[in-house]
């Protein structure tokens, strides 16, 4: 019997037309796992997942590195994982940080504020920038690290407000 054709395919891909491959776009394998290729040539294996309702593509290398066999083995893990209701993106990104310090959101932005602040046109701009912060974004998301923070979560920290403007974000 032939490989399965139609909307979902399973092990679509082999390795010679992995390496053979130059299309650019991303051809799909089939159970979540896609091989991506770019204009100049360049082939990287991503999985694209539902995780807790949200829609979350993970990268898995490059097709130099990692085979279609790896990439497999790979996808299956995450899949299996996320299946079981765990967040396979969130514990990949939480063994890198344990191997790399990470600084909380406070942090970071009181040095991109020390770093920044000479470009701006006076010491009140300077001034404003770290009180809106202070007073909106802090309270919640100042203690959490950088790689924790979502767009979601930065919404939140926002207190309702929109820290660029200080007006109330209009919900929709």
């Amino acid at each position: 019997m032939g490989k399965r054709k139609g909307r979902h395919p399973i092990n679509a891909l082999t390795d010679r037309q992995v390496k053979t491959l130059k299309t650019p776009g991303i051809h799909a394998d089939g159970n979540c796992l896609y091989l991506r290729v770019d204009d100049n040539g360049n082939k990287a294996w991503i999985m694209r997942l539902v995780i807790r309702g949200e829609r979350k593509s993970i990268g898995l290398g490059s097709a130099r590195l990692a085979t279609l066999a790896e990439a497999r083995e790979k996808a299956h893990a995450f899949r299996k994982a996320a299946r079981t209701g765990g967040d396979p993106l969130a514990e990949r990104n939480a063994e890198r940080c344990a191997k790399a310090p990470v600084a909380t959101f406070e942090e970071v932005a009181r040095q991109l504020h020390e770093t920044k602040k000479e470009g701006w046109r006076n010491k009140k701009h300077a001034a404003e920038w770290i009180a809106t912060l202070e007073r909106f974004a802090f309270p919640k998301l100042g203690r959490m690290l950088v790689s924790e923070i979502s767009s979601k979560s930065s919404r939140r920290g926002a207190g309702g407000r929109c820290l660029r403007s200080r007006r109330p974000v209009q919900r929709g």
